[in-house]
Parts: structure tokens; sequence; C-alpha cells
């Protein structure tokens, strides 16, 4: 296994620097790259990489802005190895940390892991009171800081382990921030992959925040979470109301104290308040050895869970009471890719002098190219179209495709995909000789096989999904000619291919109509046809993240909202 180092940054030479000394005291002694991506920053780390080039066995590119995300994203499909490790660029690496990953995977592989955060002597009392708000098991962060006590744990991406695999299966982060991690995670599970806390797998994270930037940092993160609620309905927990329900909690004792003008009465609550402050005052001075420390981490939880419960707050209420789409409500969450790019290729890859190995050969050396800007050459817009079991997505899919316009299957598609012989051979690896028949896959077979086994549909969509889409790019080259295509897939926001559309568009129906429909087409029951609906997300998620919806009672009207959605997108 050889991993990939993905390090985003963002006008942060000094961090990088930081980084990569760490990395050079490094004990394990497998083969393992760098790989350094350049958020479009106006203050250059190239330098710093280059002190490095005969050191460590780094690369570094430049690209726009396009968000931490999108820039790891980035940075794994330049990479070169098959397990990509992610790090912000303020975290500092304790030495024998890949030899514990390299042993955790050794042990109980997972194709996702997140792992802890400690604060090191040398960072500033304000990063050690912080440190300890967002890792202390007394506060919202005892999972941060190294306690598994849920069933699913969520990496997050200032320390996070992912596949290839399952990178090419999910399209890895999406566009929201911060968040994109969470998001990232349910996809997975949704697609069968397993996440993992390694607890060993820690690193120095810096947060390199003040009390001003902390509290934005902290309120986005509770706007961001009724989002991820909204779209993953089944992971949302109650625990995520706590910091909320403190603050209204506070409010009211305090408010009760003054309408009552009654200082003997019965104020226990406040006493509790009171209790739990000094609480985190204590453990903080004797965990960190100084009562300062203690003292800032007493503002620091006050700010987290002021910042985070009135975030929450707010969020809930524009998304779940006024509706609204959270790109629409709260449009700084969410980064967009530029319309025109940077060349991204604008710096080299160096040898070291121990190269990385891949498929037996070293990578070759690739030398330094200009800063290109790109011009505005057509571009194909790529629209998705999707909806739930019986919503007549398909069908609509055939009316697009009849007016001439490029329409993928991506069920369809999936079991062109299948038949190819290099799939073929991987099945057959994977599973056994019974499911290949005359040389064609027996897919009764195979599918009660793999919907009876859930480790065995994640290993069949760990080879079919990155095939699929491999040929869907493919397809959309061949249509380059076209003003616009559609991808019709059933499962575009889970599998993570959304990210690849201009545009969503998501067909909806009545659930009664849905199932009456199936009823009509296949041989099933309704119990059957409500159990595939409920493992779908909702309708009412699909919307929130769609651009355009077609509501479809009847053909004839469908078809007249798909051809207005059709102008609009040739106006736009």
């Amino acid at each position: 296994m050889i991993f990939s180092i993905i390090i985003p940054v963002y006008n942060r030479p000094d961090e990088i620097k930081e980084l990569l000394d760490s990395m050079l005291l490094s004990t394990y002694n497998e083969p393992y790259e760098i790989v350094i991506v350049e958020d479009g920053s106006s203050i250059s780390c190239k330098e710093v990489v280059d002190q490095y080039a005969s050191k460590l066995n780094i690369s570094y590119y430049f690209k726009s802005n396009s968000g931490p995300g999108d820039s790891r994203n980035y940075g794994m499909r330049k990479a070169n190895g098959d397990y990509f490790i992610i790090f912000d660029s303020d975290c500092i690496i304790p030495n024998q940390y890949l030899s514990e990953v390299s042993k955790e995977l050794k042990r109980k592989y997972v194709d996702c892991f997140g792992g802890p955060d400690q604060a090191l002597k040398s960072f500033s009392n304000i990063q050690k009171a912080i440190n300890f708000t967002m890792t202390s098991f007394l506060t919202t962060g005892g999972v941060r800081g190294g306690s598994e006590k849920i069933d699913k744990f969520q990496p997050r991406s200032f320390n996070m382990g992912i596949s290839k695999k399952a990178f090419e299966a999910s399209n890895g982060f999406g566009n929201i921030h911060p968040g994109e991690d969470p998001d990232l995670s349910i996809r997975l599970w949704k697609m069968g992959f397993d996440t993992r806390l390694f607890t060993n797998c820690y690193v120095y994270h810096k947060r390199r925040i003040d009390w001003d930037k902390f509290t934005v940092q902290v309120s986005k993160f509770g706007k961001a979470r009724p989002i991820l609620n909204h779209w993953y309905p089944e992971y949302q927990k109650i625990t995520y109301w706590f910091p909320t329900l403190f603050m209204l909690g506070l409010m009211a004792s305090f408010l009760s104290l003054i309408l009552l003008f009654d200082w003997n009465y019965n104020d226990w609550p406040l006493k509790f308040y009171f209790g739990y402050f000094i609480l985190i005052f204590l453990v903080s001075s004797i965990q960190n050895l100084n009562p300062i420390i203690g003292l800032f981490s007493v503002v620091a939880v006050w700010k987290q869970f002021k910042g985070y419960g009135f975030g929450f707050l707010e969020s809930f209420f524009k998304i779940n009471i006024l509706r609204r789409k959270p790109e629409v409500a709260f449009p700084y969450l969410f980064f967009k890719k530029p319309t025109t790019l940077i060349d991204e290729e604008t710096v080299k890859e160096q040898p070291i002098s121990k190269p990385i190995q891949v498929n037996n050969q070293t990578p070759p050396l690739v030398p330094e190219a200009p800063v290109k800007v790109a011009t505005k050459p057509h571009k194909t817009l790529i629209i998705g179209l999707t909806g739930g079991i019986g919503s007549g997505k398909t069908t609509l899919a055939n009316y697009i495709a009849s007016k001439g316009i490029p329409v993928y299957i991506s069920d369809l598609e999936a079991k062109k995909v299948m038949d190819f012989p290099e799939i073929i051979a991987q099945i057959k690896q994977t599973f056994n000789e019974e499911i290949i028949n005359n040389g064609k896959l027996d897919r009764e077979k195979l599918a009660s096989i793999v919907f009876n086994q859930p480790d065995k549909l994640k290993q069949l969509n760990a080879i079919v999904h990155p095939a699929v889409k491999a040929h869907f790019v493919n397809w959309v080259k061949d249509n380059q000619n076209a003003p616009m295509v559609f991808k019709e897939a059933a499962i575009l926001f889970e599998s993570g291919s959304y990210k690849d559309c201009d545009a969503i568009v998501s067909v909806v129906a009545p659930i009664e109509l849905r199932i009456q429909r199936v009823l009509q087409r296949d041989t099933t029951n309704k119990e059957k046809v409500l159990q595939r609906i409920h493992n779908q997300i909702s309708d009412d998620e699909r919307i929130a993240r769609s651009k355009y919806v077609v509501e479809n009672l009847d053909l004839e009207s469908a078809k007249k909202q798909i051809d207005k959605i059709i102008l609009l997108i040739n106006q736009n």
C-alpha cells in the first residue's frame, strides 16, 4: 500500500514549512509521496516546497481558488498512491503517525479513517484552550478528542484517510464548507464503505484562529449541521441540538431571575451552569497545568456553545421552517468552481532518494510549466436528471433523447460496463467462478449474493462505480459538440455524481402514484415498493439540492415542464 499525503494550502507558507519539517522526522520506512495543492494563494509556498525537493518525494500544484474540499479532490486526482491521507496545512505530524496508520490498516482495514488532534507545548494559551474545547469529553468535542462513542465515526478532514477506491466511487468532497467531511462520510456509508476512528493516529492541530475567528468558525459549524440533517435525515441525532438547548436554557434562567425580581427563588438551573463552567476551568487547568488556560477554556466553551448553538438554530429555522434551499440561505457555506481556471500543472514533481514506486515504475520527472490562463472554450453543460423509483425519470429521459439531446441512462450504461472483459475478470476474481456462465455474467446470481451481503455489495461497487465514472467521462467527450447532455441516475446524490453536473433536475411525484406505476410495471407488491422508496433519499432532499424540479403527475404535463427547463438552460 502506497500513501499519498494531500495538503491543501491557502496563503500559509510558514505552516507548510512546519508541517514538512515534521515529516522529515517520520519513522515510516516505506515509500510515500506528499502532494501540495496551492488553492489560488496570493502568498505562494512554492519556494518553501522547493527546499524539500531533495529530502521528500513531494509535488506541488497551483490552481485557482475553489475551496479546501475541491483542492483535496484535485490533489487526490493527481496523486500516485492507492491510499490518501489528508492534512490541513496548520497540522504538525508526530514521527510515528504513518507507522501507526499502517499498523491499524493491517490490523483491520477500512476505506476511510479519521484521527484525533492534540496540542503541542509550543502552542499559545488561546490555541491550547480552543484545542481543549474542541476535543474535551466535557464539550461536544469528545469524539474529536479520541473517544469513539457513536456507531459510525465521521472523520474530520484535518486528519483523515481515504482509499483510492472510495474516493473514485464517491467523487470525494462536496462544495459545502464546513461540513464537507461529514457529508463525504455519510455518502460513503450509503455506498457500503466503512469508516473508523484510529485513536493512536493523532496530529498536532494549531488552529490558526483568534477569538473572533473561532466564533465565526463554530457558528458556521452550527449552520452546516441542519443542512446535513436535511440532506441525510436518517443520520441526524438529538445530541446536535445540545449547544442550542444549553444556550436557550441559560437565557431562560436569567430571564426568570430578572422577571421574578426574587433573588431567593429556586435558582438551581443557574447553579448548574455555574458548576459546569467551574468544572471546565478545573479540568482544563489540571490537564494543561495552567490556570490561565483554564480561564481561556471557559471563554472558548462559551463562544463554542453560543456560536454553534445559535448558528444551528438560525439554520434550522431557515432550512426546516422557511424551507429555503441551503445554497440560497447560506451562500457563503458553498464554494463554486470558477468559470475561468488557471492551468493546474504549474510545477515540477521532484524525485528523492527513495522515489515512490507505482506498478514497479518510478514516476517521470515533470518539467516546470508556466502558468497559463485558459480562454473560454465551448463547454458542454452536464445536466443531472434524478428521481426516486416510480417518479418517471427514465420515461422523461427517453423523451429528452427523442429531442436530439444526448442522454446517459446510468443503469443501462452500467450494465454495458459490467460486460466489459476487464470488469468481468475483476468480478470473477472477487467473487467466484459460478457467477460466470459461458463467459457472461450471471446477473441474477450476482444480485442474490450482493443484496444479502453488504460487504459483497461494497466490493462490487468498488469495481463498477469507478469504471462507470470513467465510461461517462469518455461518453461526454464523444458528445462534446452538443450544447448540453443529460445524465439520468437514480443515485445521483448518493454516489456524488451530482458534483459533475452544472445543474440538477429532480423528478418527483406523490408516493401513492409512484407505487401504482411500479406495480403496473413490475412483478412485485406494495410492501416491497415502499421498502425501496424508504431506502432512497426523500423527494424533499432531492428538491432542496436541485436547481429544477418536475412534478410528474402526468406525462404530458411533465414533458411541458422539461421543455421549459431546457429552454431556460439554453437561455442561460
